[in-house]
């Protein structure tokens, strides 16, 4: 009759205690002692009450990694400041901070007189342009002929491509304030212009309200564009030898780093700042993972420096017992019993996910091992 091994899953502080908790269920599991010296063997209903699992010997990159911090950024042409070529009383202006906003939306109004001049300037010069033409070509006809002064056709030249000069400052002008120049005419003339939004994306800041009057030099409002964000790292002047475009690089949010990123260093800076760092710029592996994101965000990551492929098992799958390391190989199945073989193995490098397993031969290359549960197993 076989011996049999108790493995206990409940911490228990004292006999004592035990018998006082007077529990109904029996909170043990009931194994079968090796038979063979380093063989251990199991049942299916064990196995299924430890909730136990296999896994296979597979190459795992292992990586060293470069720690460090930075923020969430977006590029130059990502940030646009609102103004207005020329100034005016805000008379319509209804937008909020995070706002979504599409290019060519129109962000406010503004009113001025000047808008009224410069369309009256513009169709004045026009109308003027028309009468200098007709007498351009007039001139340039009789001088053909030698029936006009060389004086006189050089007179209606200038008048000519003068004011045509002017019209067309004056209509560069009107574009200026969004004010077309096409369609203008005397019934159309207006005191307003609206100002649109130059790119797509969020308002990130207002610093006007509606009656404010907007000067040419001052600022609206800010839009953000998140389609391109990217990060910006600050790397240790000792860690930069050891840096390269194209690495791998992990980021998380310190309040939540299960949920990670990925992303690969873009550009590299050629100058240390004051505070001796290095300005590494890395974009995103999926640019879609930025709208999770929020520039200023601050952020700390790992840049994978040097990696190496490795045969390896999950972590969990390496039992350590008097400090030598061990592995449960299934040597076969009869029935509903496993039968394991508890084997001694060299370890490597190991990250928070897998471990690098070394055997004496590759007679185990195909096999597979218990992967969860197999501390319970080794005394």
């Amino acid at each position: 009759m076989k011996n049999y091994l108790y493995i206990t899953f409940l911490l228990v502080l004292s006999s004592q205690m035990f018998s006082a908790c007077g529990t109904d269920k029996d909170q043990s599991i009931e194994i079968p002692q090796e038979s063979e010296p380093n063989e251990i063997i199991i049942t299916q209903a064990q196995f299924d009450k430890a909730q136990m699992t296999w896994d296979s010997l597979s190459v795992h990159t292992f990586s060293d990694f470069i720690l460090t911090n930075g923020m969430v950024d977006i590029p130059a042409e990502g940030r646009f400041d609102v103004s207005s070529y020329f100034g005016g009383n805000i008379i319509r202006f209804d937008l909020l901070v995070g706002q979504k906003i599409q290019k060519g939306q129109v962000l406010f109004t503004l009113e001025n007189p000047e808008f009224v001049q410069m369309q009256q300037d513009y169709l004045d010069a026009m109308s003027q342009l028309s009468y200098f033409k007709s007498d351009y070509e007039r001139q340039q006809t009789l001088n053909a002929e030698n029936i006009s002064s060389q004086k006189s056709f050089a007179k209606a030249e200038s008048e000519y491509k003068s004011t045509m000069a002017t019209t067309e400052s004056l209509r560069k002008k009107l574009q200026l304030v969004n004010i077309s120049a096409t369609d203008l005419e005397p019934t159309k003339i207006t005191s307003r212009a609206n100002i649109y939004a130059p790119i797509s994306g969020y308002v990130e800041s207002i610093k006007v309200n509606q009656g404010t009057f907007l000067k040419p030099s001052d600022i609206a409002l800010t839009i953000i564009n998140k389609e391109h964000l990217h990060i910006e790292l600050n790397v240790f002047e000792q860690d930069a030898i050891a840096l390269e475009i194209g690495q791998q690089v992990t980021f998380y949010l310190p309040d939540n780093k299960s949920r990670e990123f990925g992303g690969k260093i873009f550009l590299i800076g050629q100058s240390i700042n004051e505070s001796r760092m290095l300005n590494v710029h890395v974009h995103l592996d999926d640019e879609k993972e930025g709208n999770q994101l929020v520039p200023g965000m601050f952020i700390e990551a790992k840049i994978a420096v040097k990696s190496s492929k490795n045969t390896a098992l999950p972590f969990a799958s390496v039992i350590n017992s008097n400090e030598v390391n061990y592995v449960l190989a299934l040597e076969k199945k009869e029935n509903d019993l496993y039968y394991l073989k508890k084997t001694k193995v060299e370890i490597g490098l190991q990250d928070d996910q897998m471990i690098e397993i070394r055997f004496e031969n590759d007679v185990f290359s195909k096999s597979v091992f218990l992967s969860k549960g197999g501390f319970q197993l080794i005394k």
